[in-house]
């Protein structure tokens, strides 16, 4: 019993000592895997240090590649690790458990992004396309001077980290022997068994180990064999680089060289040696085999600012440019550019610049180009202004007497005894001619002052629906007379264009006459008026006539072409649809035509549209006024100032079925305003163009005299220029009156002035003309 109990105690024991050799063993092996596993990270650690300068490197050789090549393949290896480097950099710092290790990575960051952004600057110069800067900055030796900051933060990282490798290699080393020395202490004390089991587990630990040892290394062995190679293929980049940067350098068509600043003790520039130029240099400045000689040598006579210039840039650093400004020995010019190369205590200026002479030359020509063209323009508007000064001396000189012509032929018409039926055809064939003849003188003015470009247009809102109806009553008449049925189709009543009123009717009233004289017999017009477009209104007359065929639709518009209408029975200038289309674009808007032979001809306009303006209260038109004559009224006088005895004729006969008027006359300004101070007539008929002083001035002398400055005046003149009418109107006159006079007008008018000169008012208003 007893035996039996020492033999299970025995056995329970070295039970208990089998199980605290295997829980020692345990312990120790966890021991080694730890102390492995320590390993292995710095390992893996000082891998990635060396693959983030390797990545660094290779950056900055790409960079140097395209900036001196300008070929964008060598921009794959930076593009490909751009957004990552910092990234790898924040790896190796959470890595690092060195805490002095961690200081020197985060010293690296300022420098690292301080590189990148050196590399970004120098890439984006270069697609820029200032090669010339991207260069500079890739030689200004910053990049370099990084590089080095970069290693040398490395330099003392690594070592720690291979330290720390060491120091972990040692306690993989004593973990190793705890674990050899725990596996042979429980193998005293347990079963032969245990001992053979324990000495097993340990081989096989050991082969797994060196098996683990062995892979590390290889792998160790192949990154660095992969980092000579990225490093070998570099060199040859760099070296290719080099080559095209050669050809680069010896090809451009602008002259480059490298000179080195020589200074007197005094830290005074004196001369430069030249370095480097290539062929285009030679070629421009025409010296050669000039590497290795000084300014002096080859020019003694060299402008001395130009050391000045220069050793500037090598003291402060800032390059120089100059345009249009930089000349040399022989009367050439360059654009030139400087700038220092080979970093701060560098005195090395690289020179880039351009022959101009050439360009300078043609500038010249240019501005003499320019200036014989403007003398050119001057001249034309002086002959564009003694145009205008000739249409309105031919105004006057035409309507002059045309007033006498057209006055008497309506008194003949109108007088009594009335003419005969003979007397009468004639006298309608002398109105007839006359008012044509007027006509063909206005449209004749007219399209001159839109050629010489002085007509002036007002822009404001105009009802469609008002025009189109004042068009309808003056054209009607015509058809009728014709037997033409004119048909105006209904539109929306609140379209109003953005144009001139007056010209809009002018338009459209010179496409209704056409669209009536060159109808067939029994004819057709239909006017219809469209939004084409929510900006853009169009109105339409479409005639029933003979058609345009294509030949004849391309000359239309040509002033003084009447298509072969010539021989025809309609009377016509050829003016009219030159003058409308050159109104209508003046106005903003286009015209057109579509024309079938056989079948008719549709002119169109487009304007522009406007908003409906939003009055208060619609105006009332104010009706046709009838002069009133009583028997019993008073004598008035009538003054009228006028040079030509045959104008003078005529209103006195205009006047004799008016027993209570009586007309002075005067011959000139001077005596003319003599008479108004004199007898103080009622109104005051005057002409512009008089003898001695204008009418204008003398208005100008009647409004100054309180004694007269109460008398409307009415202007009665051939200048019918609308520049001329505005100025009469400006100056004071109540009305304005052209030449030849139409009776009826001229008889309202004069009976507005006599009511305004009986109710005492100021004669120097000036209401709308007529």
């Amino acid at each position: 019993m007893k035996a039996g109990y020492k033999i299970g105690a025995w056995l329970a024991g070295a039970a208990l000592l089998v199980a605290l050799g295997v829980a020692v063993s345990l312990w120790t092996f966890k021991q080694v895997e730890e102390a492995a596993g320590m390993r292995k990270h710095s390992r893996v650690l000082l891998i990635r240090a060396n693959n983030f300068l390797s990545t660094l490197v290779d950056s900055e050789t790409a960079m140097r590649g395209y900036v001196l090549t300008g070929d964008e393949a060598f921009l794959e290896p930076y593009l490909a690790v751009r957004d990552r480097i910092r990234g790898n950099l924040q790896e190796l710092r959470q890595l690092t458990l060195i805490p002095t290790a961690k200081n020197h990575l985060d010293a690296l960051v300022p420098l690292v992004d301080a590189k990148l952004a050196h590399i970004s600057q120098a890439i984006e110069l270069r697609r820029n396309h200032d090669e010339t800067a991207a260069v500079a900055l890739v030689r200004s030796g910053q990049g370099r001077r990084l590089m080095d900051s970069i290693r040398a933060e490395m330099g003392r990282h690594i070592p720690l980290e291979e330290g720390m490798l060491a120091q972990r290699e040692a306690e993989f080393q004593s973990s190793m022997r705890n674990l050899f020395a725990a596996i042979v202490g429980a193998s005293l004390f347990t079963l032969l068994f245990a001992l053979a089991f324990a000495y097993s587990f340990y081989r096989e630990t050991q082969l797994r180990l060196k098996n683990l040892v062995h892979l590390e290394t290889q792998k160790l062995l192949e990154i660095q064999e992969q980092t000579n190679k990225q490093l070998q293929q570099a060199n040859v980049t760099l070296q290719l680089s080099e080559a095209r940067y050669r050809t680069l350098f010896e090809s451009i068509d602008e002259g480059f060289c490298i000179i080195e600043m020589i200074f007197d003790k005094h830290d005074k520039p004196v001369d430069w040696r030249f370095l480097e130029v290539n062929p285009s240099f030679e070629k421009q400045t025409g010296l050669h085999d000039i590497v290795g000689k000084r300014m002096r040598e080859l020019a003694p006579d060299h402008e001395a600012h130009w050391f000045e210039t220069y050793g500037k840039v090598v003291l402060t650093g800032e390059p120089i440019r100059f345009v249009n400004e930089a000349k040399a020995l022989d009367d050439s010019w360059f654009d030139l550019y400087a700038f220092r190369v080979g970093g701060r205590d560098s005195r090395k200026v690289a020179v880039l610049f351009t022959n101009i002479t050439e360009r300078k030359r043609l500038d010249q020509a240019l501005q003499d180009q320019n200036a014989e063209l403007e003398r050119a323009r001057r001249l034309a508007e002086k002959a564009n202004l003694a145009k205008s000064a000739f249409l309105s001396s031919m105004s006057h000189e035409l309507r002059t007497p045309l007033n006498a012509i057209l006055g008497f032929a309506q008194l003949l018409e109108a007088g009594s005894p009335p003419p005969t039926a003979a007397q009468l055809v004639r006298l309608h064939q002398i109105t007839k001619a006359g008012w044509y003849l007027l006509e063909l003188i206005n449209e004749i003015l007219d399209l001159a002052v839109i050629e010489s470009g002085k007509l002036s247009l007002s822009g404001e809102p105009v009802s469609l629906i008002d025009v189109m109806r004042e068009c309808q009553a003056m054209i009607e008449p015509q058809a009728q007379q014709r037997g033409i049925h004119i048909n105006f189709l209904p539109f929306d009543p609140d379209w109003y264009a953005r144009a001139d009123r007056t010209r809009v009717k002018q338009v459209l009233i010179n496409l209704l006459s056409n669209a009536v004289k060159y109808n067939r017999e029994q004819g057709t017009v239909m006017v219809k008026c469209t939004a084409r477009t929510p900006e853009r209104i169009r109105i339409s007359i479409k005639d029933s006539g003979a058609g345009l065929s294509v030949e004849k639709m391309a000359q239309l518009f040509q002033p003084f072409n009447r298509l072969g209408q010539e021989a025809g029975a309609e009377e016509g200038t050829g003016i009219g649809l030159a003058v409308t289309k050159r109104l209508v674009e003046l106005m903003g808007g286009t015209v057109g035509v579509e024309s079938t032979v056989g079948v008719g001809s549709e002119f169109w306009i487009e304007l522009i549209r406007d908003v409906t303006p939003q009055l208060a209260a619609r105006q009332a038109m104010p009706a046709e006024r009838v002069p009133q004559t009583q028997g019993n009224a008073p004598l008035r006088t009538l003054l009228y100032v006028e040079d030509n005895p045959a104008n003078l004729m005529l209103v006195e006969h205009i006047i004799e079925d008016h027993p209570q008027l009586r007309m002075l006359s005067a011959r000139d300004g001077n005596r003319g305003i003599a008479l108004a101070r004199t007898y103080q007539p009622e109104v005051i008929l005057m002409d512009i163009n008089l003898p001695g002083i204008s009418g204008i001035q003398a208005l100008k002398i009647l409004r100054e005299d309180p004694v007269t400055a109460h008398i409307p005046v009415l202007a009665i003149s051939a200048n019918a220029m609308p520049r001329d009418i505005e100025k009469g109107l400006a100056a004071g006159f109540f009305r304005y009156l052209t030449k030849p006079i139409k009776v009826n007008e001229f008889m309202e008018a004069l009976d507005m002035a006599l009511e305004l000169a009986q109710t005492g008012m100021d004669g120097a208003v000036v209401p709308v003309p007529l």
